[in-house]
């Protein structure tokens, strides 16, 4: 949580061509998330990262956080808190700290390192939960096959979640993380 608001971190692809192909889904999934009153974090300067806090800036009031790294370009459009970081991977080790669960798009070795860190992560007695959202039809059966080779528990390999599509993805989270902090 970031004040009041669920942080959810929507990573991609950091590649020209993979994270080109996966901006539009990005953009949209940014403004889902920010409608349904989520906070998005962003890690990197990528062109997922963008357009996912484009995304959410464009929802009046939405809450954008960028964790990214010394060299980076800043994520453009400005707004929101930028936290930097020596290195990208302690950028996303930064990220994962910070969201309550995460969306991740398909495309490049980034992506399926943060469901390897997500699984280690779920394996940790003390560490944080986090629900991870895969959307794309390619997911299920690189899951199944990495979830075999690795030996990943069933408990652990509960923490996936699939969505076919942006929209699809937000409506299965909003199952596992509540937008705001309830009142009391």
């Amino acid at each position: 949580m970031i004040g009041d608001h669920a942080v959810i971190a929507v990573l991609g692809p950091s590649g020209a061509q993979d994270g080109a192909r996966q901006a539009a889904p990005a953009e949209l999934l940014g403004g889902e998330l920010a409608r349904h009153g989520y906070g998005v974090l962003v890690a990197g300067d990528g062109a997922v990262a963008r357009a996912a806090a484009q995304g959410a800036r464009a929802v009046a009031g939405g809450l954008v956080h960028v964790v990214t790294w010394v060299g980076a370009d800043e994520v453009a459009g400005g707004g929101g808190a930028v936290e930097r970081e020596g290195d990208a991977l302690r950028a996303l080790a930064r990220g994962l700290e910070l969201a309550d669960a995460l969306i991740i798009l398909p495309g490049g070795l980034q992506t399926a390192s943060v469901l390897l860190q997500m699984w280690l992560w779920a394996m940790t007695p003390s560490a944080p939960y986090r629900q991870t959202i895969l959307v794309g039809d390619g997911w299920p059966a690189m899951v199944a096959s990495l979830a075999e080779l690795l030996k990943v528990d069933t408990r652990t390999r509960a923490a996936v979640t699939f969505a076919r599509d942006p929209r699809e993805a937000v409506e299965a989270l909003r199952y596992y993380v509540s937008a705001q902090k309830p009142t009391t």
